[in-house]
């Protein structure tokens, strides 16, 4: 039984990656969250992540999510938007459903761990 990294491959996966990144640097919600920040730094961080959780033969090497995110104030409504993008993209990309299914559902799983627990209506 193949992996989901094996599945869609190390080229693939990077221009999935690629994509992500672009749409979310350039997003009307979420694109202020991005500027003056290390874009390549982060698609580096966003692909070790998706090969870690997608089975493939990488690991995070970046600080704790946690510690990261939590300065920048993100709340739940940036958080999802970022889901959605993820999520669009994979599918732009042509990325088989469990495959997508699988990354958004972990990237969910860290909405905690990112966020300040609170809406963008609070």
């Amino acid at each position: 039984m193949s992996t989901a990294y094996e599945q869609v491959g190390e080229a693939r996966l990077a221009r999935a990656v690629e994509a992500f990144v672009d749409a979310f640097f350039r997003d009307f919600v979420i694109g202020f969250l991005f500027e003056g920040k290390d874009r390549a730094r982060i698609v580096r961080h966003e692909l070790e992540l998706a090969r870690a959780h997608l089975g493939g033969p990488s690991a995070y090497s970046g600080r704790p999510i946690g510690a990261v995110h939590g300065p920048l104030r993100i709340n739940t409504g940036h958080f999802r938007r970022r889901l959605a993008i993820l999520r669009h993209v994979l599918g732009e990309q042509g990325l088989p459903a469990e495959v997508i299914e699988a990354w958004v559902a972990h990237d969910a799983a860290l909405e905690k761990v990112v966020t300040t627990g609170r809406d963008c209506t609070d």
